[in-house]
C-alpha cells in the first residue's frame, strides 16, 4: 500500500479533554482546508509545533495523524489565550452559492465573514479557525475572518473593528467620515451624566444577537454591576467592546438600565479572550463571603468592574483577596450571574 501522502495544516486553538489534558486542533490549508483533526498537545511538542504554527502530517486511511514535521510559512501569526489567528491578509469578499459573505483566501478557501452585512470589495482581514460550535453559523467552513479595514473602498461607509480575539492588538480610532452612518467597535473613561434618569457610563458587550440588519447587543455596566441593552441598525460592536454611552433606568425587570445613546469607544477595563464564542475575564478579587448551605448561598467574592461573582464550583480559598481570576457570565438558577471559572 502507498504511504500517505503529506497534508498541510494550522494549529488553530487549544481546547480541553474531559481529563484536563490539552489538545490542538489543526486546520487544513489549501486542498485540505475542509479537514480539521484534534491532536494532543504534548504529540505536537514533541516536534516542536506549538499553538500558531503551520505543519505537515501524514493522514492515512482508518488511522490517526501522524508524521508531524514543523512548516515555516509567512504569515503573521497573533495567538491570544487558546486561538491562534492569521492577520493582515487581503482578500475579496463576495456571496457564494447559498447567498452567504465569504473571503476568498488561496490558503484558506472560502472564509465565512463573520460580519454578515457589509458590502461586497476587498478587505484587510484576520482569520481563525471556527468552532464545533459555530458549525451551523458557518455553514460548515474550517475558517472565518473578521475585518480590520476596506481596501481601496472610497465609497464604503462600514467601519470594522475587532473584539476580545486580539487584545494585544493596537487599538485603531475608528474612521470618522462626514458621510458615515456605521459606528464599528473595536474589542475591548468614565464620567457622570443625570438628565432625568439617564447617566453616562462605561460598560462593555458580552453577548449579542443579530437579524438582518437589526442588532441586539446584551451589556454589561461597569460603574453600576447592572445589565443592560442596547438595539442599532448602524453599529457593529463586538464581543468584549469598551465604550461609553447614554444609559437610562427602565422598569423592565429583565434589564434595568437601557442603553439610548453609544458616545465612543472606552479603554478596555478588562483583559478578557472568547472561549467556545464566549467572554471570560481577568479580573482581581476582594471581600471573600463564605456561603451557607442552609439558605442555599454560594461563597462570593467582590470585582470592581463586574461586582458580585460568585464560586458555585468552590474554587477559592478565604484567603483569595487580592487573586486573579477568569469569571463568566453563566445561567445559575432562573439568572444569569458571573462566576467563577479558574484562578491566575
Amino acid at each position: 500500500m502507498a504511504a500517505a501522502r503529506d497534508k498541510y495544516f494550522f494549529a488553530a486553538y487549544r481546547g480541553y479533554y474531559t481529563d484536563g489534558e490539552t489538545f490542538l486542533q489543526i486546520v487544513g490549508l489549501w486542498a485540505m482546508n475542509n479537514e480539521s483533526f484534534t491532536v494532543h498537545e504534548n504529540k505536537l511538542k514533541e516536534r516542536g509545533i506549538k499553538l500558531g504554527d503551520f505543519l505537515s502530517a501524514s493522514v492515512p486511511m482508518g488511522k490517526p495523524v501522524e508524521n508531524f514535521n514543523k512548516m515555516n510559512y509567512k504569515f503573521k501569526v497573533n495567538v491570544d489565550g487558546n486561538m491562534a489567528t492569521i492577520e493582515d491578509q487581503e482578500a475579496d469578499l463576495e456571496k457564494n452559492e447559498n447567498g452567504v459573505l465569504v473571503f476568498r483566501v488561496k490558503a484558506f478557501g472560502s472564509v465565512g465573514s463573520i460580519k454578515q452585512n457589509i458590502p461586497v470589495g476587498k478587505y484587510r482581514i484576520n482569520i481563525r479557525a471556527t468552532r464545533s460550535s459555530e458549525k451551523d453559523q458557518f455553514n460548515g467552513m474550517k475558517y472565518c475572518a473578521d475585518v480590520k479595514e476596506p481596501i481601496n473602498s472610497p465609497s464604503s461607509d462600514v467601519v470594522v473593528g475587532t473584539g476580545f480575539a486580539n487584545i494585544s492588538n493596537k487599538k485603531k480610532e475608528p474612521i470618522n467620515s462626514p458621510s458615515s452612518d456605521v459606528v464599528v467597535g473595536t474589542g475591548f473613561a468614565l464620567g457622570k451624566l443625570n438628565i432625568n434618569n439617564e447617566k453616562k457610563m462605561t460598560a462593555f458587550v458580552h453577548s449579542s444577537m443579530s437579524k438582518g440588519e437589526d442588532h441586539k447587543y446584551f451589556l454589561w455596566i461597569c460603574d453600576n454591576h447592572q445589565k443592560s441593552v442596547f438595539s442599532s441598525k448602524t453599529h457593529q460592536l463586538a464581543l468584549g467592546h469598551f465604550f461609553e454611552g447614554i444609559f437610562k433606568e427602565t422598569p423592565n425587570e429583565k434589564s434595568k438600565w437601557q442603553c439610548v445613546k453609544y458616545m465612543k469607544p472606552a479603554d478596555p477595563l478588562l483583559k478578557g479572550e472568547m472561549v467556545a464564542n464566549h467572554v471570560v475575564l481577568r479580573t482581581s478579587v476582594n471581600n471573600y463571603k463564605p456561603g451557607d448551605a442552609s439558605k442555599n448561598w454560594y461563597p462570593q467574592v467582590h470585582s470592581k468592574h463586574l461586582g458580585k461573582i460568585i464560586d458555585n464550583k468552590k474554587k477559592l480559598s478565604e484567603d483569595c483577596n487580592g487573586r486573579e481570576i477568569k469569571a463568566q457570565l453563566c445561567k445559575v438558577g432562573n439568572d444569569y450571574r458571573w462566576v467563577v471559572v479558574d484562578l491566575l
